[in-house]
């Protein structure tokens, strides 16, 4: 770590803070052989809706907007070491101004470590028998934030392939209200005590996305298509009724790049430089934005939600990069009767081919309350991967060295009663496990979670010894 600036494997990433997005990661780069690639300008998390199902005064009002209302930054958590991260731990203070314009330090609001994270490729080769398996580590950064009742953990992952994966961690506590006479059994929302109800509502985030793709310019000239994998129609060329191919679709301007998610047809969205080829395919250097299924916004059109939220209405927009455009929901969005931010900019339908696209990406998670959800919410996960399509020649992780973890050890079936939950080392060979919780005689989670050594983007290599390995803080937390 160089400033805020951060090595790891072969990724360099620097971290930033605001009070509104909270974490912002700019100038993503992959050492490639001897060339530092940049595949993201700048990506965070720019606005979000919290609206709710209500059909009676006051609970209509309902729809609060985290990031441009409150600010993510401002409500950020300072972070307890060996509670909410484990491992080898890097911090990064936040700063943001006081109401009297003086500056502000929020301490560890933002922790950085490494992980296992299961198998990342693996082969037994049939006729010998020989097999190599490499496992995965990922880099973590990350923060939490608490906006009155709700939790909302920003995790951005870095994967040894290549890969970055978006995660939003949701849990806290739901809103609830008293029960009107007669909402015996609510059909907006969720009976959670006696006359308490959760009432049904959505939590949509609006990532913002200003990707470079190989482009040391930023991403002027980067393209966006719409890829669905479709079957081909019976004929000629598909005489047997089994071809199928991906079908690839240039979105060209605001209006075409209006867009939502569909299983059916595996959609992705890709990036790509057509300056840039690949050696083999031929075909420009690309990224994938892989979404996760998710609901767009329930209300209606014409409802002060449905304007004021407007941005929440479709999975993907595109609009070229203009400096002023840089919250989806309105400047402030908590003064406005209607939407002058992303629908607002889109009316246009600009063209953008050259224009530097910028894309923004609406995602989710559509809550109908469970009893189990009260009175603390176990976490809701909502996200989406950026991933490699045609930008490296090949597997960029294949050059991983063979390593065996020398902490994981072999248990027999009767030395201990439910002991090492879910994976996790045990205190010489008793206790139950308090739920997974790591109880560290000698190591724990696999490769020990994180010890987030930094190699200033050299080749991928674990490299770290079994005494770090086994290092990790265990603690309980309360």
């Amino acid at each position: 770590v160089s400033g805020n600036v951060i090595d790891w494997q072969k990724w360099q990433i620097r971290v930033g803070f605001n009070y509104r997005e909270g974490l912002v990661l700019h100038q993503i780069k992959y050492q490639d052989g001897g060339e530092l690639r940049p595949i993201i300008h700048r990506a965070s998390i720019a606005e979000m809706c919290v609206p709710y199902a209500a059909d009676k005064e006051p609970f209509n009002h309902k729809c609060v907007f985290d990031i441009g209302d409150l600010g993510l930054g401002v409500c950020a958590n300072p972070l307890e070491l060996g509670c909410d991260c484990l491992g080898h731990i890097k911090y990064f203070d936040g700063t943001i101004n006081s109401p009297q314009g003086d500056g502000v330090v929020l301490p560890n609001v933002i922790c950085v470590h490494e992980e296992d994270h299961g198998i990342l490729w693996k082969h037994t080769e049939m006729r010998t028998g020989h097999a190599e398996s490499r496992r995965s580590r990922r880099l973590v950064i990350s923060f939490f934030t608490t906006v009155a009742n709700y939790e909302y953990g920003i995790y951005w992952n870095f994967y040894q392939d290549g890969s970055v994966q978006s995660e939003i961690k949701l849990t806290g506590q739901v809103s609830t209200n008293y029960a009107l006479p007669g909402e015996d059994e609510p059909d907006l929302g969720t009976t959670m005590l006696p006359d308490v109800i959760a009432t049904h509502h959505q939590h949509i985030f609006a990532a913002r996305l200003d990707m470079a793709v190989d482009d040391p310019n930023g991403g002027r000239d980067l393209r966006i298509s719409e890829v669905d994998v479709r079957a081909l129609p019976a004929g000629p060329r598909n005489p047997y009724g089994l071809a199928f191919r991906p079908v690839e679709t240039v979105l060209a301007t605001e209006h075409e790049a209006m867009r939502d998610c569909n299983a059916s047809v595996s959609r992705s969205w890709k990036i790509s430089n057509p300056s840039k080829k690949h050696p083999y395919t031929g075909k420009p250097v690309a990224y994938k934005l892989l979404p996760n299924q998710s609901q767009t916004l329930l209300a209606l059109p014409g409802s002060s939600m449905g304007i004021k939220a407007g941005f929440a209405a479709h999975n993907l927009w595109v609009t070229p990069h203009v400096d002023g455009e840089r919250w989806p929901g309105g400047d402030y969005p908590v003064q406005n009767l209607y939407n002058n931010g992303l629908t607002h900019w889109v009316r246009k339908n600009r063209p953008l081919a050259g224009k530097d696209p910028v894309i923004w990406h609406c995602f989710g998670a559509t809550h109908i309350a469970r009893p189990e959800d009260w009175p603390v919410m176990p976490v809701e996960v909502a996200g989406f991967w950026l991933k490699p399509v045609g930008f490296f020649k090949s597997n960029p992780a294949i050059d991983l060295p063979a390593t065996k973890n020398p902490a994981s050890k072999l248990h027999c079936c009767d030395s201990a009663a439910n002991g090492h939950a879910n994976g996790q080392a045990n205190r010489h060979s008793t206790t139950n496990g308090q739920n997974g919780h790591a109880n560290v005689h000698s190591a724990t989670n696999g490769h020990a979670n994180g010890h987030a050594a930094v190699n200033g983007g050299a080749p991928n290599g674990i490299g770290h010894s079994a005494a770090a390995q086994a290092a990790s803080d265990a603690r309980f937390c309360i």
